[in-house]
């Protein structure tokens, strides 16, 4: 399967939501596997469907274990909803739903998921956002460490910096995680959230944590955390998506290149072709996409150009 990458507007980031760890790992799977670039996606842009044994190879579950889990997260996620706080202005709170549509498909073991139009301006065309590979939170036990995990992403993007000290208030990170009226004291909050939430992120992913506090009684916290590897911040999440540009190519020309795609594909796959591995992820996405789609008119210029180069360097191998 290729790469899955998340994007996120910052204000999603630090919204007030209550998933659990299995809803959460939905819907970074379905936000994954959108196209951020659309600027007024449809509806059938912010359409995901997916078969449960792409969900189980992926998540590396068990094909009677990810159907379950795909039910209940599924169905359950339309009693959440999400929360944007405004300290300023007239609109003091918007809360909507995630979704606001899901089909089950027997026949095809496929999962539809339609996001709700509300979300949009959070999950498409961002100008100031975190980014991260979907590989990196996927093993997470702990439903908290997610949220923690694009927080801290979201403080370090925004400083330009893989590794920073950032300060929290206990009141105002249990507001953000909605626990206000859990956790009076710091050692059952230290024990049931934030030792689980540093295990979780020392273990799987890219981000090494550890948590301090500071005043008699608590009232601060101190995340100690760093990036594994390092990134271009400025490159990769600094600068906006680029705008919906994308090049409206005629039908014939969608067909001439998913007949290369595919040829291209199948010499991949009798060895008479050797792609690196960034090659092979892109065209196996590109492909993908396609199929979703039913054309290549979604493709943004910088896709079109990978994908271009690519089918011509191995046109005449």
């Amino acid at each position: 399967m290729a790469e899955l990458v998340v994007f996120k507007a910052n204000e999603l980031a630090v919204s007030r939501y209550d998933l659990t760890e299995h809803e959460t790992k939905l819907i970074l799977f379905c936000v994954a596997k959108l196209n951020p670039t659309y600027e007024e996606p449809t509806e059938f842009q912010r359409t995901v469907k997916f078969t449960c044994s792409e969900y189980a190879n992926f998540m590396e579950l068990s094909y009677e274990n990810a159907w379950g889990r795909l039910n209940a997260a599924t169905s359950d996620l339309f009693k959440r909803s999400v929360e944007l706080i405004y300290p300023t202005g007239d609109v003091s709170k918007r809360i909507f739903n995630w979704a606001e549509y899901a089909e089950f498909n027997r026949a095809e073991q496929s999962v539809t998921l339609v996001f709700s139009r509300y979300i949009v301006p959070l999950l498409f065309h961002l100008k100031r956002f975190i980014k991260y590979n979907l590989d990196h939170v996927k093993s997470f036990e702990n439903k908290y460490s997610m949220r923690v995990y694009e927080w801290l992403l979201k403080e370090l993007t925004q400083r330009k910096t893989h590794r920073a000290n950032i300060e929290i208030g206990i009141d105002e990170f249990k507001f953000m995680l909605m626990l206000e009226t859990k956790y009076k004291e710091f050692k059952t909050l230290n024990r049931d959230v934030l030792k689980p939430v540093m295990t979780d992120m020392n273990s799987y992913s890219n981000m090494k944590l550890d948590i301090g506090k500071r005043g008699r009684p608590a009232d601060t916290l101190i995340f100690q955390c760093e990036l594994d590897k390092k990134v271009d911040f400025t490159k990769e999440f600094q600068e906006a998506i680029p705008d919906n540009t994308h090049i409206d190519k005629p039908r014939a020309d969608s067909e001439i290149l998913i007949q290369d795609l595919k040829k291209l594909l199948l010499s991949i796959e009798e060895s008479r072709i050797q792609p690196n591995s960034f090659e092979y992820k892109f065209l196996i996405d590109m492909k993908s996409k396609y199929e979703l789609n039913g054309s290549f008119s979604w493709l943004s210029p910088k896709q079109y150009q990978t994908l271009t180069k690519i089918l011509a360097k191995y046109r005449h191998i």
